[in-house]
């Protein structure tokens, strides 16, 4: 796929009449934005199956109503699955890892790209291992060797990217250790998040009349008052709604808006770096789902960034076939009134809405309403396999926050479209709420740490040699990485020619959630002369580690051009009592110097092959990088330093809190 555009402003002139003797006014500008609009189509037949050998001219798109003409048309046919093993036969081994990352080389033809979000934020014990179910499933039987996949919580505890076939093992490892945060309430006063969101935000008498009936069948009042009470208050203010129903929609809407809100800005922060990639993109999102509230504002950032990085979102219902909570049961109380029955079923699925809605509006469906979760999984893995890129522009687009309507038809009967509904337009009006990670976190370098894929702003290699056994049961692990500083800009200050770089190194750990993170700023100096490319300059980040296994990911910025660069490497931390890896030398001098281009190494000095460049390291945590950490528990732990030795500074972080 191809990034969508930037917007295209294009500049209006209208020239008033100048009258003789007078000096022209100075004309007006009048600016119009038109941008192009990817859509992603996805036409089945109805088994599911993929139709295939369409053309630009079977499509028609419509925008509130309005036919739109296609400028670019793309077909997007995926490799074929790999044939599974014979029953009862061992899996193949996976291929060695890599012993050093690159973000360099040949550009990858697009391929897809699946994002798996565990909301655990939003799922019980129960339905949280109806979803590690599914998820294995998906990874056994619904992706392509080849595939790029990325797991992550809400909650915290998992963001890990990796390659099929030889990543699966490391995603499993990181399932299972995820828990749970959602806790189902067995008071007798207890709502759903539906009744406390309509009674809360919307003051909706009906419902809180339906809430206060239950409660009184399970004997639960904030006062006593018999009928003739009762009815003389709706007389004098009819719609009143009780002060007990009151209090507790409130307590109830605010646990439920801090959990959604949490889950909005991690959804929002996995499609946020898919924007540059041309694979097909789809965020799998198990959860329990939640409440369709059109008063948060977290519902259209999450719709506005998948039309941004043109990724479609499949809503996986761990719930299954839901029956109504057991509040409802003869347990807690008498027989439900008759007409108030339809009404219980309504209000039960209505707290998963919110979830349904983001699914449809983004090109993507639901697996609701069944226990078979794993045929829907695997139908999301098949659809992807071909898909039409569409592109248009829409014209002038007022500025008026409004969501405009999408539709995508097909010149051929039978089949099933399945395309994003809409986008939302842009406003002139600033949003009231933000997302709390932009005021602190600099976007680059945020975007970079959370990338599935490398980027390849500024060329980088990365590699880990794990030393000797430490105190505490751990190892001394130096990541080492180069980067090509022959990208980097540098400044004409007093006859030097200065610039820098801004490095985080972040290492995870698999097995749990603990990262470690090292932020520094780097000072370069380029010697007189022509600039040799490539020309690599170390870096040495040391950690100690416990045993188990580890991904690390290097993120380079340039502050004077902006560009980027991020690698990402998995290794693993033997148990400590086995022999450690040597590595070649140790980092012993200040001042370090451009190495060889013959790989990372962790030796420091002048290089023997004609270095180009010197640096040396500045012991802070760079500014635009460091952040407190998110709910989303990746890797945005503030690191503290802590230099034990005056050449390497040793900085660790504690993990996110859930």
């Amino acid at each position: 796929m191809r990034r969508a555009p930037s917007v295209a402003v294009l500049p209006v002139l209208v020239l008033a009449a100048v009258a003789a003797g007078q000096e022209p006014p100075t004309p007006p500008v009048f600016r119009r934005e038109v941008e192009i609009v990817k859509v992603d189509v996805v036409v089945t037949d109805k088994a599911g199956t993929p139709v295939r050998g369409l053309e630009r001219e079977d499509f028609t798109v419509l925008e509130e109503g309005q036919p739109q003409t296609v400028q670019s048309f793309e077909v997007i046919n995926a490799e074929p699955a790999s044939s599974p093993s014979a029953p009862g036969s061992p899996a193949p081994p996976p291929p060695p890892r890599a012993r050093v990352a690159t973000n360099f080389g040949p550009e990858p033809a697009p391929g897809r790209t699946f994002v798996i979000v565990f909301d655990n934020l939003n799922l019980s014990p129960l339905n949280a291992q109806r979803a590690k179910g599914a998820a294995l499933a998906f990874l056994d039987k619904g992706l392509r060797d080849g595939d790029r996949v990325m797991l992550a919580a809400t909650g915290g505890g998992a963001w890990w990217s990796t390659r099929m076939p030889e990543g699966r093992a490391d995603l499993v490892e990181v399932l299972k250790g995820l828990d749970p945060r959602k806790f189902p309430e067995s008071a007798y006063d207890r709502m759903t998040d539906f009744e406390a969101m309509r009674v809360y935000q919307y003051s909706d008498s009906q419902v809180a009349r339906r809430v206060q009936d239950r409660f009184e069948r399970y004997s639960v009042r904030a006062r006593s008052e018999d009928d003739k009470e009762r009815e003389g208050r709706d007389l004098v203010t009819p719609g009143r709604i009780d002060l007990y129903v009151d209090n507790k929609a409130a307590e109830t809407y605010l646990k439920v808006r801090t959990r959604n809100r949490a889950t909005f800005a991690a959804l929002e922060r996995v499609l946020r770096p898919l924007e540059a990639s041309r694979d097909r993109k789809a965020v799998v999102f198990m959860s329990e789902g939640f409440v369709y509230d059109p008063a948060e504002a977290g519902y259209r950032r999450v719709v506005e960034a998948a039309r941004r990085a043109n990724a479609a979102l499949y809503f996986v219902d761990t719930r299954g076939l839901a029956d109504l909570p057991g509040f409802y049961s003869a347990q807690f109380g008498g027989r439900i009134d008759e007409n108030n029955v339809l009404s219980a079923i309504a209000d039960t699925t209505q707290d998963a809405e919110g979830a349904v809605s983001l699914a449809r509006d983004t090109g993507g469906f639901s697996i609701s309403s069944t226990n078979d979760l794993e045929s829907g999984v695997v139908r999301i893995g098949n659809e992807s396999s071909c898909y039409y890129l569409l592109g248009y522009a829409p014209g002038n687009v007022p500025h008026d926050g409004r969501f405009r309507r999408i539709e995508v038809k097909v010149r051929r009967a039978g089949v099933i479209v399945r395309a994003r509904r809409g986008y939302f337009a842009p406003s002139d009006v600033p949003t009231p709420e933000t997302d709390p990670a932009k005021d602190h976190t600099d976007p680059q370098i945020q975007a970079g740490l959370d990338a599935p894929a490398p980027i390849d702003g500024i060329p980088l290699r990365l590699t880990a040699y794990v030393l000797e056994s430490i105190a505490a049961n751990r190892a001394r692990v130096l990541v080492a990485g180069d980067a090509d500083v022959s990208r980097v800009d540098f400044k004409d200050t007093s006859g030097k020619l200065l610039g820098s770089l801004d490095t985080v190194a972040v290492v995870a750990r698999r097995e749990n959630a603990e990262f470690f993170r090292n932020d520094q700023k780097v000072d370069l100096e380029r010697k007189p002369g022509p600039a040799v490319a490539p020309s690599w300059y170390t870096m040495v980040r040391d950690f100690e580690l416990p045993a188990g296994g580890y991904q690390a990911k290097l993120v380079v910025r340039d502050p004077l051009s902006r560009r980027v660069g991020t690698v990402t490497l998995l290794f693993d931390v033997p148990p400590l009592d086995a022999s450690p890896t040597p590595c070649s030398s140790r980092p012993t001098r200040r001042r370090r110097w451009c190495s060889s281009p013959g790989g990372p190494s962790a030796r420091t000095g002048p290089s023997s092959a004609g270095s180009t460049c010197r640096g040396r390291r500045r012991d802070r945590a760079a500014s635009p990088g460091s952040a407190p950490a998110t709910s989303c528990g990746g890797p945005t732990a503030r690191s503290s330093a802590a230099a034990r030795r005056p050449t390497w500074p040793r900085r660790r972080s504690a993990p996110s809190p859930g």
